[in-house]
């Protein structure tokens, strides 16, 4: 079967306390297993101003997560599921293009290196 790899951004209610902003990631990283796809990477931007208001808010806390599936219908469920979640304010869910996976592989690995030789010093000290 034929895989293909996603770029997640979606945006949080900025209202929420840290323990409810990570049980809504974790919700949403359950989904994504549950509807057959794998969390590559997560990257935590944290609360941002947001460019015009959305539901009355000016902030909001922003995650960006990149996915691998074969499923087909793994989009269409992740937007069903955000559409009748009330914690994201904001989504956007697209497939990456061929060179845009190579490039994101490469992101990941130079990103996961230093917090590996960072973990590995904590031992020696």
């Amino acid at each position: 079967m034929r895989e293909y790899y996603y770029e997640m951004v979606y945006i949080l209610r900025p209202t929420m306390s840290d323990e409810e902003t990570k049980a809504a990631i974790d919700k949403v990283n359950s989904y994504v297993e549950r509807y057959g796809g794998e969390v590559l990477h997560i990257d935590k931007w944290g609360k941002r101003q947001l460019a015009y208001p959305i539901n009355d808010y000016d902030k909001g806390y922003y995650v960006l997560e990149y996915i691998k599936t074969d499923k087909r219908d793994f989009v269409k469920n992740m937007e069903n599921f955000f559409r009748i979640n009330e914690d994201v304010i904001r989504f956007l869910l697209f497939r990456l293009k061929p060179t845009e996976i190579k490039e994101m592989k490469e992101k990941i690995s130079k990103k996961e290196e230093p917090v590996a030789t960072a973990e590995e010093n904590k031992g020696e000290e």
